[in-house]
This record gives structure tokens, C-alpha cells and sequence, in this order.
């Protein structure tokens, strides 16, 4: 996870770097809108050395205290940590992106559904793909505007979180049977008034799962996330305290702790490499 990071700081070159994560009982109001929301995931790959352990339930405490590590090692890093209990990770880098920030922002996920809030200010970076969605990047790979990439995704549904899309429409249709969606900015109630108009199978498949498409419209949105306004005052103020500061020698201390070796050949020499600049930045934020 830190070469990660390390990673991404050399291809991004920020200015403040956020980490987020989910918060405790985050997917409840989704869940709320949709009961099997996420129902059908399957348990992700086993990224321990499972044969290490005497059964699942001890790699998964396993994990608990690997996790819980990790955060110690990056509250010794000139790097923001949020987790906001009732809220996923998704809608906290989403408002902290759309009103918090007013410079450049770049969100570093594989989740396409950010690609909703690409604009001339905000890139999203898939460091899986290693590619910069950029409006035109988003408009060359899904065929439609970023301005218009939600309705494409309530359209195409998203079976990692269990929302049906219109059953017989892909990617390549979707142009051709509502062709607005390649122009300016629409919502779901043209994109189902339109349909109701055409005689096509697939405009009545839109018009009679109406519903369905505006239960993916709320569960996807990210342009303007259900929260309470009290959670957005707890955001806006973790996101306006000063930055964490480079604790150099704890990092080093963890990290020979915890029996790391060589996985960075001198953890000196990396943090300076990596860090030095957003430390100098982080200080300004104390002034």
C-alpha cells in the first residue's frame, strides 16, 4: 500500500494528497434504496499468506490488525486519512471534490463511477489501467460525454453493486437509441420522455423500467451525494484542520518494528523522495 501511494505521488506530483475510506455502516443508505445493494459480491482474493494461518477466521483478524497498522503508518506521513461513519468513501471524495476544492483535483480509482464528475478541473486516474480520464479521454473509451456518464451507467446498470441495467443494451448501443446523450447535458426524465416517444423494443424497455432507472440514478449520483448536513460540517472540518506533518524517525521506527527489511532499500532516502515536498506544503498550514 505505501508503494502504492509512493506511486501515485510520482505520477500525479499533488499538492495535498487525501486518503479515504469507507465509514463504519457506510453502505446503509444505499442499502435503504436498494436492498441487495452489493448482495452479490463474491469474497475478494485471499491477500495474505493464507497457508500462514490456521483458518479463515485468524487471517481475518489478521487483517483487522495489518489495517490498523497501516493507519499508523500513515498518520507519520504528510497525508489527510477521512472516514465518515454512515458514509461510503465515494460520496466523501465527491463532495470534498466537487465543494470543497477549487483547484485541480485528481481521484485516483478504478471505480468508473467516478468518471461522472470529469470536467475540465477534475481527472480521474485508473492506476490499474494507467490511464487519465480526461473529457476527451472519457468521450474516446465509453462513446459519451463525462457530463452525460451517469445516465450511461443508470442505463448499463453495474452488476459489481447489484443494479440492473436495461436488459439487451450495451455499450455500443446506447448512442444510437437515445442519440442526445453524445451532446449536451440531459437527465433521466428526457432520456425517458424521449424513449416514450420511439417505438423501438428497447425505447419500451426504458420507459417501463422507469423505476428501476431512477432507483440507479440515486444510488449512483455522485454529483451532488445524499448526506445529512451534519456530516458535511464534520467533513469540512477534517478537511480544514492542518495537514499532518512528516514524522520521519516514527515511520523508521514502525517500520524496523514491524521487520519491513528491504522492501524499500533506504526508508530515509524514500520519504524524502516522496514526501519532502508535501511536508513543506503541509507546514504552510500551520501558518
Amino acid at each position: 500500500f505505501l508503494k502504492s501511494v509512493a506511486y501515485a505521488i510520482r505520477e500525479t506530483n499533488p499538492t495535498r494528497l487525501i486518503v479515504v475510506y469507507d465509514g463504519a455502516g457506510g453502505s446503509q443508505r444505499r442499502r435503504k434504496l436498494h436492498p441487495n445493494y452489493k448482495g452479490n459480491r463474491k469474497p475478494g482474493k485471499r491477500i495474505t499468506r493464507w497457508d500462514a494461518f490456521k483458518n479463515v477466521e485468524e487471517e481475518k483478524q489478521a487483517m483487522k490488525i495489518q489495517f490498523s497498522r497501516l493507519l499508523e503508518y500513515l498518520d507519520t506521513l504528510p497525508i489527510n486519512v477521512l472516514s465518515i461513519d454512515r458514509i461510503e468513501a465515494d460520496d466523501t471524495i465527491a463532495y470534498i471534490t466537487n465543494n470543497l476544492l477549487k483547484d485541480e483535483v485528481i481521484i485516483m480509482s478504478a471505480d468508473q463511477d467516478f468518471l461522472q464528475l470529469v470536467n475540465e478541473r477534475v481527472t480521474v486516474w485508473s492506476p490499474i489501467k494507467k490511464i487519465f480520464y480526461t473529457p476527451e479521454k472519457v468521450l474516446e473509451d465509453y462513446g459519451v460525454p463525462a457530463h452525460n456518464f451517469l445516465m450511461y451507467k443508470c442505463l448499463m446498470g453495474d452488476k459489481s453493486d447489484n443494479l440492473e441495467g436495461i436488459k439487451g443494451l450495451g455499450p455500443k448501443k446506447v448512442a444510437k437509441v437515445i442519440p442526445e446523450i453524445v451532446g449536451k447535458e440531459i437527465g433521466l426524465d428526457y432520456l425517458i420522455d424521449y424513449a416514450s416517444t420511439q417505438d423501438s423494443l428497447m425505447h419500451k424497455r426504458i420507459v417501463e423500467n422507469k423505476v428501476n432507472l431512477e432507483t440507479n440514478e440515486k444510488m449512483m449520483s455522485l454529483k451532488d451525494p445524499l448526506m445529512s448536513g451534519q456530516i458535511k460540517i464534520q467533513i469540512n472540518d477534517l478537511h480544514s484542520r492542518p495537514m499532518n506533518l512528516l514524522h520521519r524517525n516514527d515511520f523508521i521506527m514502525l517500520y524496523n518494528e514491524d521487520y519491513m527489511g528491504n522492501n524499500l532499500q533506504n526508508p530515509d532516502i524514500w520519504l524524502t523522495e516522496h514526501f519532502l515536498k508535501l511536508n513543506n506544503l503541509a507546514q504552510l498550514t500551520y501558518e
